[in-house]
């Protein structure tokens, strides 16, 4: 009897603790200077320097096992292709980092006036280090309102003068 209450006191704490854990939510960081901030950009400052030599293997050491699955399949020659793409995280606007234990995704805003584009860097802990699992580029085009408006008004126009008059 002893032991079935010391298992069910085991069970139940530790299904408190994994509830617990699993409630977290996800803690956001709005501050460049946050330790894990800088952690995470030095870390993908660094993998971008190995990328310009083509190194491939130096660079998938800063990478997830899973992200190797993923495309861009890269090789010697492809790997600085995708370095130069990707610009400076210093050059970015640092909008927000969400963290959570083992995971954080940093939000980036790119200086563009004439579309909207983000770089969204995803981050995994393998063992105790902390590893890029994904890095994204998401733009949209800016729409002005009012562009838009006086395009419409200058189509409007056209289409009356062209109509047959009755």
């Amino acid at each position: 009897m002893i032991r079935c209450v010391v298992l069910v006191e085991a069970l139940l704490l530790c299904l408190l603790t994994c509830g617990k854990a699993a409630a977290d939510p996800p803690k956001q960081i709005a501050k460049r200077a946050d330790p894990l901030v800088r952690t995470l950009e030095t870390l993908y400052t660094k993998s971008m320097e190995v990328a310009l030599t083509g190194d491939v293997d130096a660079y998938w050491r800063f990478r997830t096992a899973a992200s190797k699955e993923r495309p861009p399949m890269l090789n010697r020659e492809r790997l600085p292709l995708l370095a130069r793409m990707l610009p400076p995280l210093d050059s970015l606007q640092f909008v927000r980092l969400d963290a959570t234990r083992g995971m954080a995704r940093a939000l980036y805003r790119w200086p563009r006036e004439d579309m909207i584009r983000y770089t969204v860097i995803v981050y995994r802990t393998e063992g105790t280090d902390w590893k890029i699992d994904s890095i994204v580029v998401k733009t949209d085009v800016v729409h002005n309102p009012r562009e838009e408006a006086e395009m419409m008004q200058e189509l409007r126009r056209r289409a009356a003068a062209a109509a047959p008059a009755n």
